[in-house]
């Protein structure tokens, strides 16, 4: 695809990169969804915390076309070895347990 395109499926078509609420985990070490134990049933992504914003060759498709003259600080954050952490819920039960998975890079 990326010879026909220009366009890579991890960097350009896959899961936005840096941190965000909500919308899917770019997990790269363990992309297993979480399971909630106590209905052995997928949990949904609440939130993630990046390290960094994502790359030069990912901000070609996810950064915003009226943000791409914008250069962002980096939020000082380091997570792992320049990984993340993401933040799943339950929505299924009534207190909503959560888990967290810390991926790095």
């Amino acid at each position: 695809m990326e010879g026909q395109t220009g366009w890579d499926y991890q960097y350009h078509l896959c899961t936005a990169p840096g941190t965000k609420l909500g919308g899917y985990p770019g997990l790269g070490q363990d992309p297993q969804p979480a399971v909630c134990t106590r209905r052995d049933g997928p949990m949904e992504h609440l939130l993630t915390f990046e390290s960094d914003k994502g790359d030069a060759e990912s901000s070609r498709a996810w950064t915003p076309v009226e943000d791409r003259a914008v250069r962002l600080e980096h939020g000082g954050m380091l997570f792992g070895d320049v990984g993340g952490v993401c933040l799943f819920e339950c929505l299924t039960c009534p207190d909503r347990p959560h888990k967290h998975r810390v991926d790095c890079a």
